[in-house]
């Protein structure tokens, strides 16, 4: 039996990583007001900071760059509902990118995708509104790519080896409901062969695929061990970035169909799939064998609800088990991770029958910087 792990950013975080999407919004509006602080003025194509006049107010250059998101936000009301000399207009030349200011204390990366889509939607059929908003998502894209390499990812250390445990847990027979399939696991057994999905743009996952691969042919001789970015990975022309909405069975999205305007498919994700192997990569590893998936850091969103589907009601996959995230008040997200999970299954007595229940489920490890 095979082993799929679904990484998301969930586990960019865990390793402390500043990968969030607010983590890149914040850093978008400090670069934004420190610059304006420094020459009285930003400007780029999504937002502008300038004053209404030619006063100048000498306080704000002393003035400390905001370290949350609500005090940019309390910075920016501010200047809005300043009267008389030195007031600072605020202006975003984007409705998105305002729409994503305005929630985004409240936003992951999949709700910004489906955020996307609602704009989509919401701008069919006017054509000079739909190059707006995809030239606004392909300029965010841009400049989420060199928040995340500004990170720095690769020159982090960490500790391997909780994570390292993890991907190579044996496959427990109380995880498998299936009777003929349990009867084949006479003890719980390493994986024969494990594909690491990866739906992050981070390097992160690289620094354990030499020691993983070295511990799993020391397990079971013969193992294979590999890894699809299936999102795409930073720096690599070959494998560019995939981000955009990915649920074509969204009852919209199929009148879209319908509609003769390409520029409505501009940032969805199954035509950007098509740019690498990867997704065929995907296929051919699940039609293989019966394989266990294991969701290590990712939401299960609706944005990527046609893959999903596609793993989690294939006939192969026989076990789905949640790592679920432990917060510091001692609640956790096993159960929210099920609503989403249950979002994607057509069959939903399928869906019982695959799930790991919590109790035989574990939080997500945290490995040591």
């Amino acid at each position: 039996m095979n082993r799929l792990i679904l990484i998301g950013n969930g586990f960019d975080l865990a390793h402390g990583f500043k990968t969030s999407y607010q983590d890149f919004v914040l850093d978008y509006f400090q670069k934004a007001l420190r610059e304006f602080y420094l020459s009285d003025k930003y400007q780029d194509e999504l937002f502008e900071l300038d004053y209404e006049d030619d006063f100048r107010s000498p306080s704000i250059k002393n003035r400390n760059v905001p370290s949350t998101m609500e005090e940019v936000k309390n910075v920016i009301s501010e200047f809005a509902s300043s009267d008389g000399m030195c007031k600072v207009n605020a202006i975003f030349h984007s409705a998105f990118f305002k729409a994503i200011y305005d929630s985004c204390s409240d936003l992951g990366w999949v709700d910004i995708e489906n955020l996307y889509f609602e704009h989509l939607v919401s701008n069919k059929g006017k054509s000079s509104s739909l190059k707006q908003l995809n030239d606004d998502f392909e300029i965010i894209t841009k400049k989420l790519e060199s928040y995340l390499v500004s990170l720095k990812i690769e020159n982090q250390n960490f500790n391997q080896s909780n994570f390292s445990l993890v991907f190579l847990n044996p496959i427990h027979r109380d995880e498998v409901v299936t009777e003929n399939l349990k009867e084949n696991l006479k003890y719980d057994e390493v994986p024969n062969n494990i594909c690491i999905l990866n739906f992050n743009y981070t390097p992160t996952m690289r620094k354990y695929m030499a020691d993983l691969r070295m511990k799993l042919d020391f397990e079971k001789k013969g193992s294979t061990l590999q890894e699809i970015h299936i999102h795409g990975e930073l720096g690599n022309e070959k494998n560019p970035i995939v981000f955009g909405f990915g649920d074509e069975l969204d009852k919209e999205f199929l009148n879209f169909e319908d509609i003769k305007d390409d520029s409505l498919f501009t940032h969805i994700k199954s035509f950007m799939y098509s740019q690498t192997s990867n997704y065929h990569d995907l296929i051919r590893f699940i039609d293989a064998d019966n394989f266990q998936v294991y969701i290590i850091g990712h939401s299960c969103g609706l944005s990527d609800r046609t893959m999903l589907n596609h793993i989690f009601e294939h006939e192969k996959c026989k076990s789905i088990k949640i790592f679920y995230h432990q917060r510091s008040d001692g609640t956790d997200d096993f159960t929210e991770k099920t609503y989403n999970i249950y979002r994607h299954f057509k069959d939903k007595g399928t869906m019982r029958l695959k799930l790991v229940p919590k109790d035989k489920s574990d939080p997500l490890p945290k490995p040591k910087r």
